[in-house]
Order: structure tokens, then sequence, then C-alpha cells
């Protein structure tokens, strides 16, 4: 049984807090997905599926002047999947459907390049056989390059290879094989180097001949496994508070479930406290992408919901940020009906591109300094949704907890709302209160200390 004390609020207004969250960048059409971003020569250059971004004719190659989108890397490039800056220049990783053959742009400003020639043997569109590349970087002062090729500069080798400045060669065997039978392609995604080594993900099954289930490690030696790895596709990789996270397709690692996003802990991998999920059964949720920007983790694919340990589900659309006391911030709800690929900080904010599918595409600029809530949320603190709310709040996380009050400040710290906890409250109720800013407080207890979050109301 709920028992209520309700203190009326005085009769103030406060102005009136917007729920989006995600302002556009520019205005115009954007012909087709953006996949990545990054900054070469002081500029944010984009590449994807779009020929078009913000209205302006770029190709696939595109840079923001500040205030506009113009076309860069003038030469005729396909379409891009990853941009990197070695050495003074910005190499592009490209698509290439339906060729045998394929090559790693290179732009120093002025002029295009191309390193060497990757081949893929009997391309076939149809099951995505084709010479594409999908991620470059440096490592031990080579260029890596990773796709779907078995042949370069007349040796065989496949998914993976390095460029020393003179030519190419292997790493061992290279990979081989799939982790899904019926997608058989090794879709080597992406590359990072951590503690030293060299980790790459995708679909492959086996690096180097060792079986390594869509994620391997080389040591600049030899090739070896991490835990038992995936049974799904692995996507994105990225290092926060020194570990390395995974995200993908993948629902578990050996007898480990998984919600497509995975921790490493130095001997296998473990679930993070949070999973991904889609409210639609014909969308496949996934993870694309996972960057580092200031004290968070940006986490963004293919997803409307995350899932936590505690058992309650969050409301978030593309992307979501990991803070480092490990609370997932909604970012209001994220970019909703949209997948989210490529992250880049500008501004004092973050940049977000993406799309609905590879006919239109989607650039949002979230902007935490200006943006009225951000709503966090983890299994080691008590949660308050929906936000904005309206008639009700859901309440979580109290299992963990003996605070003995909830209450509803105003932005000047006056009590608005209160009542005490029970052992069955997951659920509250809402008095009319004025449109506005307001903070949920958890108190009262002698072993915890105030939990405090923000919160929109709406009740127009």
């Amino acid at each position: 049984m709920i028992k209520y004390l309700t203190l009326l609020c005085g009769l103030f207004t406060l102005p009136l807090f917007v729920s989006a969250q995600f302002t556009p960048l520019c205005t115009g059409t954007t012909n087709g997905f953006v996949v990545d971003f990054a900054v070469y020569q002081n500029e944010i250059h984009a590449t994807g599926f779009f020929t078009t971004i913000c209205g302006k004719n770029t190709g696939h190659i595109a840079k923001w002047n500040g205030t506009q989108w113009v076309q860069a890397a003038m030469g005729g490039i396909d379409e891009g999947h990853a941009l990197e800056v070695i050495d003074n220049s910005l190499l592009i990783a490209a698509y290439e459907f339906g060729s045998d053959s394929n090559y790693v742009v290179r732009w120093n400003g002025t002029n295009l390049t191309t390193i060497g020639t990757v081949y893929r043997t009997n391309p076939n569109p149809n099951q995505s056989q084709n010479s594409s590349i999908y991620d470059i970087l440096k490592y031990q002062n080579d260029i890596v390059v990773c796709g779907e090729f078995n042949r370069v500069a007349g040796k065989s080798i496949a998914g993976i290879t390095r460029w020393n400045g003179v030519k190419w060669d292997s790493l061992g065997s290279g990979l081989s094989g799939s982790i899904n039978a019926n997608t058989p392609i090794l879709y080597p995604h992406q590359m990072i180097v951590f503690e030293g080594d060299l980790i790459v993900c995708g679909n492959f099954l086996k690096a180097g001949g060792v079986t390594v289930k869509g994620i391997g490690r080389w040591d600049g030696q030899a090739w070896h496994a991490m835990g038992e790895g995936f049974d799904g596709p692995a996507y994105g990789l990225g290092i926060f508070n020194g570990q390395l996270y995974a995200g993908g397709e993948f629902t578990a690692s050996g007898n480990t479930a998984l919600g497509r996003i995975a921790r490493w802990n130095g001997s296998a991998w473990e679930h993070p406290g949070f999973e991904f999920e889609h409210t639609n059964a014909s969308v496949r949720p996934f993870i694309h992408t996972l960057r580092p920007i200031g004290d968070s983790l940006y986490i963004s694919g293919g997803f409307n919901r995350i899932k936590l340990n505690s058992g309650v589900t969050l409301i978030g659309s593309g992307v979501v940020a990991l803070n480092s006391s490990l609370q997932i911030n909604t970012l209001g709800g994220g970019a909703p009906n949209k997948e989210i690929e490529a992250i880049i900080p500008y501004n004092g904010g973050v940049l977000f591109g993406g799309g609905t599918t590879t006919s239109s595409g989607y650039l949002g600029f979230w902007n935490p300094a200006t943006s009225s809530i951000e709503t966090l949320s983890d299994e080691h603190s008590p949660m308050v949704y929906p936000n904005p709310a309206t008639d009700f709040l859901e309440i979580g996380g109290l299992e963990n907890h003996r605070y003995a009050l909830i209450s509803i400040l105003d932005a000047h710290g006056k009590i608005c709302f209160q009542t005490a906890i029970e052992p069955d409250l997951d659920r509250i109720n809402l008095p009319k209160l004025p449109n506005g800013l307001y903070f949920v407080q958890f108190s009262g207890s002698k072993t915890t200390s105030p939990y405090q979050e923000k919160l929109l109301i709406l009740q127009d």
C-alpha cells in the first residue's frame, strides 16, 4: 500500500524546457546514410552513402567549413565506410560493389592518390562478397587495412593486410570462415589498438587458423583468441576507463548471455550491466560504434530500448552515453527511428550521423551544456521514468536501497510533492504542476546517501 503526504507547491512559473535534445546541424536534404566522421586540417570530414549533404552536392566525401558542407577529396570516390588521419593525410576506406578490386584512397588536402590494390575473387554482391574495405589504422608504423578481400599484391592475403610504406604483407595467415554459415563473409569491420596489441572484430570465424569467433588479437607475431568470442558479428570497439568494449549483433560469448555489447575483463567477455533491444520484431538490434568523448562512452547503432540488470527498460533510440560512474544517459530519448553510426565531438557538444535507410541520411547535434535533461540511470541507483513525465512516474531500483522518502522539488529546491517509500512502491501519480524542470530526490536513509535526478514535467 502506498501512503501519500502531499505538500502543495507554490504557484510559480518556470520557462518551458523542450524535450527534444538533438538539433539539426544544418538544413536541407541528406540523400544517403552518414557512416563516419574525422577531423582533418581542422575541419570535420564525413563519408557514407550520400552525394548530397544538407542540400549541398558533395559526393561521398564532404567537409564542414563552419557554415555549410562542401566537397572534399575531389576525384571520384565511391561510397565510404571509414576515415582515418595518418601521417598528415586523410585515408579513406571505401565500399566496392560488384568489382573484384579496390584500393586505399589517400587525400593530402590537395591531391588524391591510392595505395596498392586489394582483390576479391569472384565477387558476389548478392552475398555481400565485395572487395570493400572497412577500416584503416596505424599499428607498429604500418598502415593496416581490413576488408572483404583475399588477394593483395599477388599474394594470398585474406581479410587484413599491412603496408610498410613500400609493400603489402600479411598478418599471419589472415582471417577465414564466418560465424554465421548463412552469411559467408569475413566482414572484418573495425580495428583498435589495445594494450599494445591489434584487435579486429567482424564476422570471421578464425584468425591465423585460431578459432576466435568474431574478434581476434594480433600481438605483432601471432593471432590469439579473446575468450570464447561471440555467437554473432561484432561491429564496433571502444576503450573506456581502461577497459575494452565490443558491440555488434551478438547475444552470447560461450555460456555468458549478452545483449549486443560486452566488456573484456582480461580473460573473458562479460555482461556490462545493460543490453540493447528493439521493440519492432522485424528489426535486428545492433551496436555499430563505441566512441569515448570526455568522461563518457557514446554507444550507437540500431536500437530503441536499453535493458538494465535491474530489469528496468529505458527508452533511447540510436545512441546513449555511458559515463564514468557506469550510468546510462539516454540523451533525452536519442534519435527516434534513426540508426546512428558516425560520432564526433563538435563545438562543445557531439555531432551524430546516420540515417533511416541508405537513401535517407541524418545529422543531429547534442549540446549537453544547454540540454534540459540528462536521464542517468543504472543498476546502482534508483530510477524514474518516463522523462519527460506527465501524469505518473515509474520507480525502479529501490530493492538495493533503504530510502524512506521520495520527493519532487522545483528549481528553487522547494518540495512540491512527497511520499513515503513502501516495499511495493513501483509507481506514483503526479499532482498537477506547472510545466518545467524539477528534481526527484530519494532520501531519509541512514545507510544510503541521498540521490537526485533531473525531471521534466509537461502537463498542458
